[in-house]
């Protein structure tokens, strides 16, 4: 697969749902029409790690769908659909089957998760609108990080086999990030932004948010 023709979307799209509407707003005009009517299935999904598991069926099909879609349309958007949904497509294909015994268990923690790590992570920004592009980029990925280690905190505690699953997960999920990212847009990033593409510094930090 080859590498995302539209780096400057990163790729937090689909990586960490909760930002989604945040990002879609950054970033929209840059979907092309094929690729914006294969994204609607995915669109109506609500956006949050409870809904990842709690509805984990329904969730995977809208993916299967909107997949099948995007073959319809340019190799670019192939490209950029597969990066774009790199948060979905880990969990409903690569970790389907880790995922499956320990899925009742995350379907009654993640609800509560969701509530705390909001509140932890999803920064109050009072002039958000006067930040520019850039600005609003780094925030989002400081959401991110934190994002990511309070889920698997809080998900881990309520499901301790689950643990070593979340946290093999969320590294798959930031090595993939830096695999479908140009090396020279990745030197563009900020250091924060870097950071959440680093499967090595995630696990760490990861590891030692949950000991």
């Amino acid at each position: 697969m080859p590498k995302s023709p539209c780096p400057q979307l990163l790729v937090f799209y689909f990586v960490f749902p909760t930002f989604y509407n945040e990002l879609i707003k950054l970033f929209v005009g840059s979907l092309s029409p094929c690729l914006q009517r294969c994204m609607e299935p995915m669109a109506t999904i609500e956006k949050s790690i409870s809904n990842m598991y709690r509805n984990y069926e329904k969730v995977c099909e809208k993916l299967d769908k909107s997949a099948h879609c995007s073959q319809k349309c340019s190799l670019q958007d192939q490209s950029a659909f597969f990066q774009y949904t790199t948060f979905y497509r880990i969990h409903c294909i690569d970790f389907e089957e880790e995922l499956e015994s320990v899925l009742p268990c995350l379907r009654e923690a993640a609800y509560k998760a969701d509530i705390v790590c909001r509140e932890k992570c999803v920064a109050k920004q009072p002039a958000e609108k006067q930040m520019n592009k850039e600005e609003r980029q780094k925030q989002l990925c400081k959401n991110v990080e934190c994002a990511t280690i309070c889920y698997v905190n809080q998900l881990s505690n309520s499901c301790p086999s689950a643990k070593q699953v979340l946290i093999k997960l969320n590294v798959r999920i930031a090595n993939e990030m830096r695999r479908l990212t140009k090396d020279e847009d990745f030197e563009k990033l900020s250091s924060q932004c870097q950071r959440v593409h680093l499967g090595e510094y995630l696990q760490k930090r990861l590891i030692e948010s949950t000991k």
